[in-house]
């Protein structure tokens, strides 16, 4: 056996000594082909091969594993743990999206209300109950539900659900405030 040869076997030997349990098979079917290989050099260079691979092997498990304890570490969740979360979850989380955007674009319009009442008395609209409510309220219940609407038919039923409920008890003061005047 040649230098060349000794080389290739000493280093599969060594990789099979530190390989993960799980590749150690694979190392030592690598080291017993390694005998039907013609030649030294082309034996060199099929171990230097099948160690390449080996290595590359170890290290995308080393990277899983890495990447699993990186994520544990910083609460982030894999690809195939979000999949596995249940479908309660996912529409859950994507009600209360839908409730947060309706009531921060409602938030929104409460704070744009002097500007458009002031925009109205511009053009001669005195600030009254129904310009605020015209002029404020009104779009936005529209705007919302338009969105719930679109939202619906782009197969986001959470969220459109989300939009809805804050869109409904918006209605509803409304309807019982002027009720109750």
């Amino acid at each position: 056996m040649g230098a060349a040869r000794n080389l290739a076997a000493k280093l599969l030997r060594a990789m099979l000594q530190y390989a993960p349990e799980e590749k150690r098979a694979w190392v030592e079917a690598m080291l017993r082909e390694l005998d039907f290989i013609e030649g030294e050099w082309p034996a060199l260079f099929w171990a230097l091969g099948c160690t390449t691979a080996i290595f590359r092997e170890c290290l995308r498990g080393w990277g899983t594993w890495l990447r699993k304890q990186f994520g544990n570490l910083f609460g982030i969740r894999s690809v195939q743990e979000e999949n596995k979360m249940n479908s309660t979850g996912k529409k859950t989380l994507g009600v209360l999206s839908g409730i947060g955007m309706a009531l921060a674009f409602g938030f929104g319009a409460f704070l744009l209300r002097n500007v458009i009442a002031d925009m109205l008395f511009a053009v001669g609209i005195p600030r009254t109950m129904w310009s605020h409510i015209l002029s404020v309220m009104l779009p936005t219940e529209l705007i919302v539900v338009v969105a719930a609407i679109l939202l619906w038919r782009r197969k986001q039923a959470a969220v459109a659900v989300g939009l809805l409920v804050p869109a409904v008890l918006m209605g509803a003061h409304v309807v019982v405030f002027l009720v109750s005047r």
